[in-house]
């Protein structure tokens, strides 16, 4: 699989999102922004996009599904063979495609011990995959959201946006129209398409994910705090109002 490239955010970049703000941000967090958004670039969002996506997950999950099934269905059918039926297997292995020669008797019986061992090797193939298929049916069910790429993106967004606004994200949607709207909605808006360079595809869905989720567990991103401590010179708590940017 390719390694996905981390977005920069550029000069334009960083003023289309800025433009997306409402009035009466602190100039000290708008100033440490484009540091802001290029750490999260090259670190935890790098991490998110390096993730498979649901339809690769799901093709892997029936392709495990039919490996168990398969391995269970050959080892029920060798357990179930007579002996005869065992020999005549290991006799024609044993031939290696010569059929002109007769297998020796200690290869026909070192193929039915290998026959009977590999009823053991199945069951715990078997066993490994049914383990593999439990591990990813919990990224495909309902015990979380459908596009785990785009809500861990989403929860980075909603940190970035309540530091620079001192506010809390929150879904709007309009009266009469029913569309997306309001302060958060255009930020992610402006941020959105940097990320995953669709313009704005899957950002109405990922938004009602997002709030869903957050609504359920509670779950809230913890990028800027650990940006604090990645970077203590940054003063990312800081105001214009105690200090000047660098």
């Amino acid at each position: 699989m390719t390694q996905p490239a981390a977005p920069y955010f550029d000069e334009r970049a960083v003023e289309q999102i800025r433009a997306s703000l409402p009035t009466g941000i602190d100039r000290w967090r708008l100033d440490l922004l484009p540091r802001v958004l290029n750490h999260w670039s090259v670190t935890d969002l790098l991490e998110y996009l390096s993730r498979e996506d649901r339809a690769t997950l799901r093709r892997r999950y029936d392709q495990l599904t039919k490996i168990e099934k398969c391995a269970n269905n050959l080892r029920k059918a060798l357990g179930a063979i007579d002996q005869r039926g065992m020999s005549w297997i290991a006799q024609v292995i044993g031939e290696d495609g010569n059929t002109l020669f007769l297998a020796s008797r200690e290869k026909c019986t070192e193929m039915e011990g290998r026959l009977k061992d590999e009823g053991d090797f199945l069951r715990k193939l078997a066993t490994a995959t049914v383990r593999l298929i439990e591990g990813l049916d919990g990224s495909l069910s309902g015990r979380r959201p459908r596009n785990i790429r785009a809500y861990l993106v989403m929860m980075d967004i909603v940190a970035i946006f309540e530091w620079l606004t001192d506010r809390k994200a929150t879904r709007e949607v309009g009266r009469d129209d029913h569309k997306e709207t309001g302060p958060f909605w255009h930020f992610a808006a402006a941020v959105w398409p940097y990320v995953f360079g669709k313009g704005r595809y899957g950002l109405s869905s990922a938004m009602k994910n997002w709030e869903t989720w957050h609504k359920r567990c509670g779950e809230e991103s913890q990028l800027m705090k650990n940006i604090a401590i990645r970077h203590p010179t940054w003063g990312i708590f800081n105001s214009s109002s105690t200090i000047a940017p660098m």
